[in-house]
């Protein structure tokens, strides 16, 4: 979006230096993308190239040999944007946004404490609480193979609602040259503890060792080797925390949901081939000679419990295919059921023949795959560069316990943006449609000078209903786009990229941005009829959108100046209740271009709670001054009061000086109180 100003030289922690790494990438570059009512019972039918079928015995392995058939003598060459690239947002019911809501008289009415993108869907955080206990994640440095890259911190509220320490226990892995932490989840109603980490050989883009320059962090992220670890383990003894039971599974995290206890995992894989390793002169003959030694064993994926021999994930016939997918690139999404409440962890398997770039979890069960069919390029600056017939295909799985059973796929055209962390959010399922923004631009721009050479990137809803009555297929039928024949007007202006996107019910809140922040209301009331309700025009823009009670919509995002140049983080409260014309009502600017939050690098940076009156905020800020030699670490506290519809602050937060990994606080209201997790420790504030 902006180039950042010069600065000192970075030494970043290393288990959650990628997270960070992605949000300075995603600052660098682009990070966006760019009549009557009538109600249809069933769409009309349409060609369906997107479905999936159950793989035979010797499909699957017919089917890479054909992929690596036609990727000929390049070999294997990386494509991180097509295996799957995914991190991770909520927030209740009533609102449906805030999951640490309490109830007018303070007493916790939900837990988990993270927000999320949809309610009743958890996802990993470094910080949850349960009501009476907190759960903390903290990385810790010189994470090789056999050393310690976490350590779980366990703290009970005492009478005062103040957090005390109850217990610890380190996490290794056994087998990992680097181990990133990803979050924790826990059992729904259980002190049992699953967290979630993810490994690689050797990456390009990867933390640096101690004592070195750490400029690689700014490089793409390739990894080798790729491997999704759950530690999983029974707290119900904080002072005893047992040894925890460890799983490995080949291929790189796309996303972790959770449903009650059951919680779902998804990876994509790309196996290590021998094919693959031919010199690109080997001849015609070599070549089929390694192609008719191909054995399934090395297609699929590995899983190891506790260290032990690795062994097939899933079976061939555990998998789908989707012969219409052109990527050339081998590569496999597995999605693990496993039940955080069972004593033995029990879980099962499925598996997708094509990457996936990102996984949306409705509280219904529909689990939907994205993946783009296409090849995408990774620019030298990390960019992405997608084709410009690109299409994104979407799969729908039905999970219910550990069953998971394929219900239907459809496609749109477009992709879903440039930067992983915000591809989930263009996704949302609402009364069984499924709503998609995508954007059919290719290339996203890094600077406003930019912006003037690269074609604009429009965006697109499209709502699909999956085809049901009578229906032959499994399909995912359009039945709805806008801009439409009879609403032509465009999402966006002219050379305008996307930013923030939340849907919420029947209305969807999109901002875009080039010079100013127009910030669309979509009417979605009508599923077959879709209709910009009303826009308004700010400066800045938005990057992560907050629905609340009252008809406010919480924004957080960037300042700008009247030319584009990207300003210091900017806080805005809207008010949507009249979706024809929606209004600024009050904005807060912190600090200068640079300055970072900690949803830069997590969808769970915020914290949020729900009061009587209204909502507490409280978000950790990086915050780069103009004269100052160092940046400024705080947690910034706000209060939205419905009444008066305004956003009044808090006294600041001191967290220190100096560059650091704001992405790695986390700032919780709870009750009368506000917990701070930092490296030293989770500390209890007076709210």
């Amino acid at each position: 979006m902006f180039p950042l100003p010069s600065r000192p030289k970075l030494r970043w922690r290393l288990p959650l230096q990628r997270p960070f790494a992605a949000a300075l990438l995603a600052l660098l570059g682009g990070c966006g993308g760019g009549g009557g009512t009538t109600t249809a019972a069933e769409p009309p039918a349409a060609r369906n190239d997107a479905a999936l079928a159950p793989a035979r015995s010797g499909e699957l392995l017919g089917y890479v040999k054909t992929r690596l058939q036609a990727r000929g003598p390049l070999g294997s060459v990386g494509n991180a944007a097509n295996t799957g690239n995914n991190s991770g947002f909520v927030l209740s019911a009533g609102p449906a946004w805030l999951s640490s809501a309490v109830s007018a008289s303070g007493t916790v009415v939900s837990n988990s404490g993270s927000v999320v993108q949809e309610a009743g869907v958890d996802e990993a955080d470094l910080l949850k609480t349960d009501g009476t206990r907190f759960y903390a994640l903290h990385a810790m440095a010189g994470a090789a193979a056999g050393q310690p890259f976490a350590r779980l911190d366990l703290y009970r509220r005492d009478a005062a609602g103040r957090a005390q320490a109850a217990g610890s226990a380190t996490l290794v892995n056994g087998d990992a040259a680097w181990t990133a932490t990803r979050g924790l989840l826990l059992a729904d109603g259980l002190a049992r503890v699953a967290v979630v980490a993810e490994s690689n050989a050797n990456v390009v883009g990867s933390p640096c060792p101690p004592g070195s320059a750490c400029l690689t962090t700014l490089l793409p992220y390739v990894p080798v080797a790729p491997k999704v670890h759950l530690q999983l383990l029974d707290a119900s003894q904080p002072a005893a925390l047992p040894k925890p039971d460890r799983i490995s599974i080949d291929g790189r995290l796309v996303g972790a949901r959770q449903i009650g206890r059951m919680l779902y995992v998804v990876a994509s894989h790309t196996p290590a081939l021998a094919y693959d390793q031919l010199a690109p002169t080997a001849s015609a003959a070599a070549r089929a000679e390694a192609l008719q030694r191909l054995t399934l064993a090395e297609v699929l994926p590995r899983i190891s419990i506790n260290d032990g021999e690795a062994v097939p994930l899933v079976a061939e016939t555990d998998c789908w295919l989707q012969t219409a997918n052109a990527s050339q690139q081998v590569v496999l999404t597995t999605v693990t059921a496993i039940d955080l409440g069972a004593p033995a962890w029990p879980r099962s398997s499925r598996c997708f023949a094509g990457g996936t770039e990102a996984i949306y979890l409705a509280a219904g069960g529909s689990l939907y795959l994205a993946t783009t069919r296409d090849e995408v390029q990774t620019l030298s600056d990390g960019r992405l560069r997608f084709a410009p017939t690109a299409r994104t295909d979407l799969h729908k799985l039905g999970v219910d316990g550990s069953a998971i059973a394929y219900r239907a796929s459809g496609s749109v055209g477009g992709h879903l943006g440039w930067d992983p962390a915000r591809r989930p959010y263009r996704l949302s399922e609402h009364n069984g449609d499924l709503r998609v923004l995508s954007f059919t631009g290719s290339e996203g721009w890094a600077s406003v000078d930019d912006a003037a050479t690269l074609a604009a990137s429009p965006a697109t809803l499209t709502v699909l209903r999956e085809r049901t009555s009578g229906a032959s297929d499994a399909s995912l039928q359009p039945l709805a786009t806008l801009p439409s024949a009879q609403r032509p007007a465009a999402i966006g202006k002219a050379g305008e990229q996307v930013y923030g996107v939340r849907f919420a019910g029947e209305r969807a809140y999109v901002v875009t941005f080039r010079r100013t922040d127009p910030l669309y209301v979509l009417d979605l009331s009508d599923p077959a009829d879709p209709r910009v309700g009303g826009e308004l025009q700010v400066s800045g823009f938005s990057d992560w959108l907050y629905p609340l009670d009252g008809g406010l919509l919480f924004g957080v995002g960037r300042d700008a100046s009247a030319d584009g140049r990207v300003l210091g983080v900017k806080l805005a409260l809207f008010d949507v209740q009249d979706a024809a014309q929606p209004r600024l009502l009050d904005s807060r600017t912190h600090g200068g271009a640079g300055s970072l939050t900690a949803l830069d690098s997590s969808a769970q940076g915020i914290g949020l709670q729900a009061v009587a009156g209204g909502v507490r905020i409280a978000l950790p800020m990086l915050l780069v001054t103009e004269g100052a030699s160092l940046p400024q670490q705080q947690v910034r506290r706000y209060e939205v009061d419905r009444a008066t519809r305004r956003l009044s602050e808090r006294p600041v937060v001191e967290l220190g000086s100096g560059w650091a990994d704001i992405g790695a606080v986390r700032s919780l209201p709870l009750g009368e109180q506000l917990f701070v997790l930092q490296d030293d420790g989770l500390q209890t504030l007076d709210w």
